[in-house]
């Protein structure tokens, strides 16, 4: 897992790559180095913010997907793989 959370996960059977991303939509960049979140400073790492996410269509991502909070992005992968789809597309 990288400095901002995003992480990959490849199924070993189909061979199919998924990338996942926790978007944190509370920080708020001052520039490009400082960061506040209700009053603390210098947040790093654990999530991205949307504006800087990787996953788009432009990147030749499909089926992105937004999961509610305290959804495990793991457990979702794992349902696409068995060929469930367990939410709607964002």
């Amino acid at each position: 897992m990288s400095t901002t959370g995003r992480y990959f996960i490849r199924d070993r059977q189909s061979g199919r790559v998924f990338c996942v991303e926790p978007i944190n939509r509370r920080d708020q960049k001052l520039d490009d180095t400082t960061w506040t979140n209700g009053g603390i400073d210098a947040v790093r790492g654990g999530a991205v913010r949307e504006d800087e996410s990787i996953i788009t269509p432009e990147n030749g991502f499909t089926g992105i997907t937004y999961l509610p909070p305290g959804t495990s992005p793991d457990a979702y992968v794992e349902m696409l793989v068995k060929g469930a789809d367990p939410a709607p597309r964002g």
